[in-house]
């Protein structure tokens, strides 16, 4: 491994996740709102730290900003960052919809029922 390698080591917590409120969806609701504080600071950062730059070296103003029009090529990138936005915003449901389906569901009784007749 080189100085420029980076290890990547995947986030995906194991066991259940610890539950803080009486209502799990409450829970949920508390998981969804701290991932959207934590990407909108960061993004107001970056945001303001861009602005300020590009006004510092004469680059650009807030009316360039505001006229701005993204090409294809970005509103594709866009909409894959967004996509991944939402998708870390929604991880708890996510991950609650993968538990369940790898869950072995019991069949209720009409269809055991229908199973057995056949």
């Amino acid at each position: 491994m080189t100085d420029g390698d980076s290890i990547s080591i995947p986030r995906n917590a194991k066991g259940k996740r610890p539950q803080y409120f009486e209502d799990p969806a409450s829970d949920k609701l508390h998981f969804m709102i701290m991932a959207l504080v934590e990407e909108l600071s960061v993004t107001r950062d970056r945001l303001d730290s861009v602005e300020r730059v590009l006004e510092r070296k004469g680059v650009s103003s807030l009316a360039d900003v505001d006229g701005f029009e993204p090409t294809d090529e970005e509103h594709r990138q866009r909409n894959e960052r967004r996509a991944a936005y939402v998708a870390r915003i929604m991880k708890c449901f996510a991950d609650e919809a993968a538990q369940a389906a790898r869950a072995d569901p019991a069949m209720d009784f009409d269809e055991v029922v229908e199973a057995v007749a056949e």
